[in-house]
């Protein structure tokens, strides 16, 4: 889950955070002023990984409600029902982004994170820049809810945690490259790959209602070469 949520952020940064986060970005980036190449890469560095920290702490946050819930090792009929409910939830999340569902606008700039955002802008310097991607890890986004959802099941406060961080850090290198200079990427490869970020989510969703389905007793579990795969 933990690799699939990796490339779920990265297929889904070049599809949907380039056109959510992108503009915030190059906000950042118009700060900088007349820095070298280096100094700028620097602060972007300092603002992604502040982005991630956050995404990290949020899985900490969800892993540990998933244990406290009883999504750990110790497997029962509550624990296999909420695993259930939260991987359908994870697949009407995938649909959205294939665009199977329409749910709505349901992600964008909160009001006081925009309150937040200025002062962190008009603060400027490293300090100024570290906030600002702390703020960004904030944002309302539908791709980083199906992500908490799956760190939930993980229902592991340290598993949740990497979890989200390899999430976070698949959506660096997009993020990264528009921030540099390298401009945007065309909008129908944006929209296919956001589809693709959408599959990922929807097998993730797939695979937790068979792993909760099979440890309820209702089918199998299916464990080719030793591996389970649910």
């Amino acid at each position: 889950m933990i690799s699939v949520l990796f490339f779920s952020g990265l297929l889904g940064s070049l599809g949907h955070c380039l056109g959510m986060c992108g503009p915030l970005v190059l906000v950042v980036g118009s700060q900088f002023g007349k820095l070298s190449w280096w100094e700028r890469l620097s602060r972007y560095l300092v603002y992604h990984s502040s982005r991630i920290l956050v995404y990290a702490m949020l899985g900490l946050v969800a892993g540990a409600l998933g244990l406290l819930i009883g999504l750990g090792s110790n497997f029962n009929y509550l624990s296999g029902i909420i695993s259930l409910i939260l991987g359908v939830g994870i697949i009407l999340l995938g649909f959205r982004y294939i665009g199977w569902l329409p749910l709505g606008r349901f992600e964008g700039s909160s009001a006081w994170i925009g309150k937040m955002t200025k002062k962190a802008l008009k603060r400027g310097g490293w300090l100024g820049v570290a906030s600002l991607g702390g703020l960004n890890g904030l944002l309302p986004c539908g791709l980083v809810y199906s992500a908490l959802l799956a760190a939930v099941a993980l229902g592991s406060p340290g598993k949740s945690g990497l979890a989200m961080a390899a999430f976070g850090a698949g959506t660096l290198p997009a993020l990264l490259v528009l921030g540099m200079g390298a401009g945007l990427v065309d909008r129908r490869f944006r929209q296919s790959m956001a589809r693709v970020a959408g599959a990922l989510i929807i097998l993730v969703g797939l695979q937790l209602i068979l792993r909760s389905a099979a440890g309820l007793g209702w089918l199998p579990h299916w464990m080719p070469g030793g591996m389970m795969i649910f």
